[in-house]
C-alpha cells in the first residue's frame, strides 16, 4: 500500500444536473464478477470427530449448542450433508410459520466451489508447479455438482490486476488447461528468498551489536527475537519489499473472495501461499473468509523448508516436527494452522502439499449445515462464533463473522473493481479527465464523474425527490501500489424526477504522482443494491 500516492486536492461537489441531454454509453455483455453476500443468514459448516478423529454421523440440532459471542442462540436451519446431498430432509427447529425462512440451502444436490488463489510473490516456480501438478492430478476427485476457479497475483502482475485464469466451471479439460497456464506464468518466489537472506544478515548484525546489552532472563528465545529483528528491517526498509507484498497478497486475495460469487453450495479457498510469516497479514483475510461464508485451506506451497536450515542452524528452534527449520518457517505455519483454525479448514503442510486437492475434497464431503440469522446492525463489530457438542467430541467450524457497514462493504467492491476490472455491464459511469497542470513531482488533474440516475433508487418524498449513494474511489499504479480508498457521500435534492437519461457530475481535484496509473470510481446504491463503476488510465 502507498498511501502518499495520491491524495484529495479540492471537491468542487455533485454539480450540473442535464435531463435527458446525456445518454450513458451502452453496457456490453455480462461478465463473470460480483460480490453475493446474504445479508440474513450465517451459515456454519461443522465437523464433529470423536476421540480417534473419527467422523461423527447422525446428529440433530439437539446434539449441537450454537453460542455467539458467548451467548446461545437458536439453529434456524439444520442438515447433515454426504457426498452433497443432505442425508435426511434439512430440518428448520426453531421456526414457526411466522418466522425467518431458512437459508439458500436445499434438499437439492449442493456442489462445492474450490477457489484456488496461487501467491506468485512468494512462492519459487519450481515449488509452485509441483503443488499444481498434484492439483491437475485429483482433479477427478471434484463430484458432478463441485467447481474450480482459479486466480493468480504476483509482482509481475501488471497494474495490479488479478489473473483470472479460470472462472467457475466444472469442466475438467478447461481446469487443467489453466493449471497449465498457471506453471508458466513467472513466480518471485527466488527475489523472496534473496531478501530473506539479506534481512537476516542485517537482524544478524543487529542482534550481535545488543548481545552486550541483552538481559540474561529475557524469556524471549533467540528465534523469536531474530524473527522480530527480521521483520523490522522489513519495515523499515525503503522498499518495504516483503512487507509491501504480505500486504498486497492480502488485499488480492480478499478482492477475489468478494469478486469471485460462486454458484450455491459450500464454499472453499486453497490458498496456495510462499509463505506469509506476518500473523497480522492473515487477520483482514480470516475475517473477509467468514464474511463471505469461505473456508480456508492454505497450501503450504514451499514444502520442507531447506533454505535457511544452514543459517538458523545455531539457533535453538524448538521442533515441533523434524520439519521446521527456520523461525521463518515456524512462524509461516503458525500462520497458516491460525488461518484455518479461524476459518473452520485445515492446514496442508509439508509434504501434505502433494495431496491438497484430495485432502480438501475429503475434508468437506460431510459436514452439518447450521444457519441462523443475527440482528444485523451494519456496525463493522466482529462477533465470535462457536459450537459445542456433548463431551469428548471435537467441534470444527468457523470462528466468528462480521457485521459490515455500508462503508466497509463499499471499499470491499471497489478493492475488488480495482484488481479484477468489475462486471462490464456495469461499467456506467462516465469519467473524464482535463488538462493536467504541473506542481513540482506531482501534478494536479481535474477529473469529472458522470452518474446515470437512472440506474440509482430516486425516493419522492413530499413532492420532491432525492438521490443517497456513495462514490468511491481508488488508485492502483503499474508497480500494483494501491492507495487508500476514499468514499464521498452523494445526497440529491431533485426539484422533478429525473428522465431516463438523467446525468449527475461529481467534479473534483487530484493531486497525483508522475507515474501511470488507473483511477477506478464506484457509486453504490444503499436502497437498490446497485453498484456502479468507470475507470481512466492516467500517464504523466
Amino acid at each position: 500500500m502507498n498511501p502518499g500516492m495520491w491524495r484529495m486536492f479540492g471537491l468542487l461537489g455533485l454539480v450540473a444536473l442535464a435531463l435527458g441531454a446525456q445518454e450513458p454509453p451502452p453496457a456490453p455483455a455480462a461478465g463473470t464478477f460480483g460480490a453475493s453476500v446474504d445479508v440474513r443468514v450465517v451459515n456454519v459448516e461443522v465437523v464433529v470427530t470423536d476421540s480417534k478423529g473419527e467422523r461423527v454421523r447422525g446428529l440433530s440440532a439437539a446434539d449441537l449448542k450454537l453460542e455467539v459471542d458467548g451467548r446461545e442462540v437458536p439453529i434456524e436451519y439444520f442438515a447433515e450433508i454426504e457426498d452433497g446431498h443432505p442425508t435426511s430432509a434439512p430440518s428448520s427447529p426453531s421456526l414457526t410459520a411466522e418466522g425467518a425462512p431458512p437459508p439458500a440451502a436445499s434438499p437439492a444436490p449442493q456442489g462445492r466451489s474450490f477457489l484456488v488463489f496461487i501467491d506468485e510473490a512468494f512462492a519459487v516456480a519450481k515449488q509452485r508447479d509441483t503443488v499444481l501438478q498434484a492439483i491437475e492430478r485429483d482433479l477427478q476427485r471434484l463430484g458432478p455438482e463441485d467447481r474450480m476457479a482459479i486466480v493468480a497475483f504476483g509482482r509481475t502482475t501488471i497494474g495490479g490486476r488479478l489473473n483470472v485464469l479460470s472462472g467457475w466451471t466444472g469442466d475438467r479439460k478447461a481446469l487443467a488447461a489453466a493449471l497449465e497456464a498457471a506453471r508458466k506464468r513467472p513466480a518471485s518466489g527466488n527475489d523472496a528468498l534473496a531478501a530473506r537472506r539479506s534481512l537476516a544478515n542485517d537482524a544478524d548484525l543487529m542482534a550481535q551489536a545488543a548481545a552486550a546489552n541483552q538481559d540474561p532472563y529475557d524469556d524471549d528465545s533467540p528465534e523469536v527475537q531474530r524473527l522480530d529483528l527480521m521483520m523490522l528491517v522489513a519495515s523499515d526498509t525503503g522498499d518495504q519489499r516483503l512487507s509491501s507484498w504480505l500486504d498486497k497478497l492480502t488485499r488480492a486475495a480478499v478482492a477475489t473472495m468478494n469478486g469471485m460469487a460462486p454458484p450455491s453450495g459450500r464454499r472453499t479457498l486453497l490458498l496456495l501461499s510462499g509463505g506469509w510469516p506476518s500473523i497480522p497479514s492473515h487477520m483482514p483475510l480470516a475475517i473477509a473468509a467468514n464474511r463471505l461464508g469461505y473456508t480456508i485451506y492454505p497450501v503450504d506451497v514451499a514444502g520442507i523448508d531447506t533454505a535457511f536450515a544452514g543459517n538458523d542452524a545455531s539457533l535453538p528452534v524448538p521442533q515441533s516436527d523434524g520439519f521446521i527449520t527456520s523461525s521463518w518457517k515456524r512462524d509461516t505455519q503458525y500462520g497458516m494452522e491460525l488461518l484455518a483454525r479461524i476459518t473452520g479448514g485445515r492446514a496442508i503442510l509439508n509434504s501434505t502439499r502433494l495431496t491438497a486437492l484430495e485432502r480438501v475434497v475429503e475434508d468437506t464431503n460431510s459436514y452439518y449445515w447450521l444457519g441462523f440469522t443475527p440482528q444485523w446492525k451494519g456496525d463493522d463489530r466482529h462477533h465470535r462464533i462457536e459450537v459445542k457438542a456433548r463431551k469428548g467430541l471435537e467441534v470444527r467450524s468457523r470462528k466468528g463473522f462480521s457485521d459490515f457497514s455500508r462503508a466497509t462493504e463499499t471499499s470491499l467492491t471497489t478493492q475488488g473493481i480495482v484488481l479484477f476490472g468489475g462486471d462490464p455491464k456495469e461499467k456506467r459511469l462516465i469519467v473524464e479527465i482535463g488538462t493536467p497542470k504541473s506542481k513540482g513531482r506531482h501534478l494536479e488533474l481535474p477529473v469529472t464523474v458522470a452518474i446515470p440516475l437512472a440506474d440509482l433508487t430516486v425516493l419522492e418524498q413530499e413532492g420532491s425527490w432525492r438521490v443517497e449513494a456513495t462514490l468511491a474511489m481508488g488508485i492502483v499504479d503499474a508497480g500494483s501500489s494501491f492507495s487508500d480508498l476514499v468514499q464521498i457521500p452523494m445526497r440529491l435534492a431533485l426539484s422533478k424526477q429525473p428522465g431516463p437519461g438523467a446525468l449527475a457530475r461529481h467534479r473534483m481535484t487530484l493531486k497525483l504522482r508522475r507515474t501511470k496509473q488507473r483511477l477506478v470510481f464506484t457509486v453504490r446504491d444503499p436502497v437498490g443494491g446497485a453498484t456502479l463503476w468507470g475507470d481512466v488510465e492516467v500517464s504523466p
